[in-house]
């Protein structure tokens, strides 16, 4: 049962996570990205393969090989998985169903920091060029560019998300959030967050991964927690988790939090939100 608290107007929850998976037992090595779609778990090493886990028999439904994707930026729908390749500047789309794999070539004169799915025939990128982010399709062709830098040295990515519903990019730096309206190419606002690790978009909220600080409780220094925003990047809620993870991911439908921990035998809790 999670357990609340409140700060400054702000409540704070404390959430129990529970062993999923135990990756000892899968032979995984260096598991470092986690994602969910429908009914199922995509875990990604740094052998470059993904896991195929089925939620609720814990069983591995699938293990492939996504060649030269070693520790890359990725992301799925319903049918591939896509990676960002760097030192090929290209992103590979990986047909989950019959192992096919096709590149979309990017163009040369940039270095890539992240990427997101616009939709099927679409990319987000964000590199080192003097906008936010820039529109690319399947050809590799430039079709819109976004906001421009307000700050030209500061390029670095940690990770990106979209949410088409919303028409709302996130784009996450080492000291702040971007949130972005895409329509209009607007930015909306900033958030100053440091060491964000990791962050999606579930509904109307923003939901970002960072270390325990003090602001958030003094009790658990060395955990994770959740802090949540809005669209508007107001301050909401924060999840305290009693298991320090690196990275996320939701099923709205089952109203779960999967984590990848840094545990000894590198599992994959979850969390069940209020």
């Amino acid at each position: 049962m999670p357990e609340s608290s409140s700060a400054n107007g702000k409540d704070s929850v404390f959430l129990e996570g529970s062993l999923l998976y135990n990756l000892e037992l899968f032979e995984v090595y260096c598991p470092y990205e986690l994602l969910a779609c429908d009914d199922y778990l995509y875990l990604f090493d740094s052998d470059q393969s993904c896991y195929k886990l089925d939620k609720q028999t814990r069983e591995i439904m699938e293990v492939f090989t996504l060649s030269g994707c070693s520790h890359m930026p990725v992301n799925l729908d319903e049918e591939k998985v896509y990676a960002l390749i760097k030192e090929n500047l290209a992103i590979l789309q990986y047909t989950i169903k019959n192992g096919q794999s096709q590149h979309t070539c990017l163009p040369k004169d940039f270095t890539y920091k992240g990427f997101a799915l616009y939709d099927q025939d679409l990319f987000l990128v964000a590199d080192d060029s003097e906008y936010l982010y820039r529109l690319i399709n399947k050809e590799g062709e430039v079709v819109r560019n976004g906001n421009l830098r307000t700050e030209i040295t500061d390029n670095t990515v940690s990770c990106m998300e979209y949410n088409a519903a919303n028409e709302v990019l996130v784009i996450v730096s080492p000291r702040r959030i971007d949130i972005i309206e895409t329509g209009s190419a607007l930015l909306k606002t900033r958030i100053p967050l440091k060491h964000c690790l990791d962050v999606r978009i579930c509904d109307d909220s923003i939901y970002a991964l960072c270390p325990v600080t003090s602001e958030n409780t003094k009790d658990q220094p060395h955990h994770s927690c959740i802090r949540v925003f809005d669209l508007e990047g107001n301050a909401l809620k924060t999840y305290i988790l009693d298991t320090t993870i690196r990275r996320f991911c939701f099923s709205e439908k089952e109203g779960v939090l999967y984590g990848l921990t840094l545990e000894e035998e590198l599992p994959i809790v979850k969390f069940r939100l209020e």
